[in-house]
């Protein structure tokens, strides 16, 4: 199990693991056969019939699981989709449909979109930073998914340095064949750690940051409570510099959105994220219209004021 676990799983997906252990049952069960106390014809006979079977298992089993991630994640619902990209690691399986939504371990972790004026993932949230803060210039990011957030926060006007700790290194390759994302990767901006976000932030204790982000996700998941208690939140502030904003997705529920006004003097909540701080929170709709009219991405202005529907917008 750890050889299956830690190390095949870094370089074979689930459908060939799982063809490998099959095959190598079969070796197993061939090596047991030439260890028995019987005549070497029927030694023979039964080798043969599970060398056969292993031949049969390792042609069958990629044939008949080419929708295996689909029928896991779906399990035969009405709504189900097909994937058109796969990245399988150690940490886990990311997957993505055809309409650009990413999965994290069979749950929605975002979606490939920067576009504002087609907002399909709720894209406004980081592109909102200057309606909290009047400079973030040195941003940490926990957590990458299909790195939409760290391309919109990458190009902040005023970003100067974005740091980002994600844990599953999966999805640096996921972002390599988007085109939409992939700049970030290049990015002088951007520096990219695959780490645990707690215990990056417990080794540097001396780095501060005017905003932490974090697209948390869902509220009801096993152990997310490494992310939305008390704990965690005080740990954040830590690494706040003065002034400094924490931006985390409480994914609407009401005990996360309690819980960071208590661990902060300072709280409110922005579509279904948090914003919270140990100083007053200066809500400049101003310097965020300004920000936005002269944010530009891979060169290209986010709005073009020559347009009459980004004009409206």
């Amino acid at each position: 199990s750890i050889v299956t676990g830690f190390l095949l799983m870094d370089y074979l997906g689930l459908v060939a693991v799982g063809t490998l252990l099959v095959v190598a049952g079969i070796a197993c069960t061939i090596l047991l056969i030439a260890a028995l106390d019987i005549p070497l014809r029927e030694k023979l006979q039964r080798a043969s019939l599970a060398a056969a079977i292993g031949l049969a298992a390792a042609i069958a089993i990629p044939k008949l699981s080419g929708s295996v991630l689909e029928n896991l994640q779906w399990k035969g619902a009405s709504y189900a989709e097909r994937f058109v990209d796969v990245v399988e690691n150690r940490s886990g399986i990311i997957t993505v449909t055809e309409d650009g939504a990413v999965y994290g371990h069979g749950m929605y972790d975002g979606r490939f979109n920067t576009d504002l004026m087609h907002d399909s993932n709720g894209i406004v949230r980081p592109y909102a930073l200057s309606l909290f803060h009047p400079a973030p210039r040195d941003v940490l990011m926990i957590g990458l998914s299909s790195g939409s957030w760290a391309q919109v926060i990458a190009n902040h006007p005023d970003v100067a340095s974005l740091t980002i700790v994600e844990i599953n290194p999966g999805y640096l390759t996921l972002l390599a064949r988007s085109p939409q994302v992939a700049s970030v990767l290049a990015n002088p901006k951007v520096t990219i750690v695959t780490d645990d976000g707690r215990r990056w932030l417990r080794e540097n204790p001396s780095r501060h940051f005017d905003a932490i982000v974090s697209n948390t996700t869902w509220h009801f998941r096993a152990s997310v409570t490494n992310l939305l208690s008390v704990e965690f939140l005080e740990l954040v502030r830590r690494h706040l510099s003065p002034g400094g904003v924490f931006f985390y997705n409480a994914t609407d529920s009401a005990r996360v959105q309690r819980t960071g006004c208590l661990a902060f003097a300072h709280g409110a909540r922005f579509t279904n994220h948090m914003v919270v701080s140990e100083t007053p929170i200066a809500w400049n709709f101003q310097r965020w219209r300004r920000t936005l009219e002269s944010y530009r991405i891979d060169g290209r202005p986010v709005f073009d004021p020559a347009r009459q529907a980004d004009r409206d917008q």
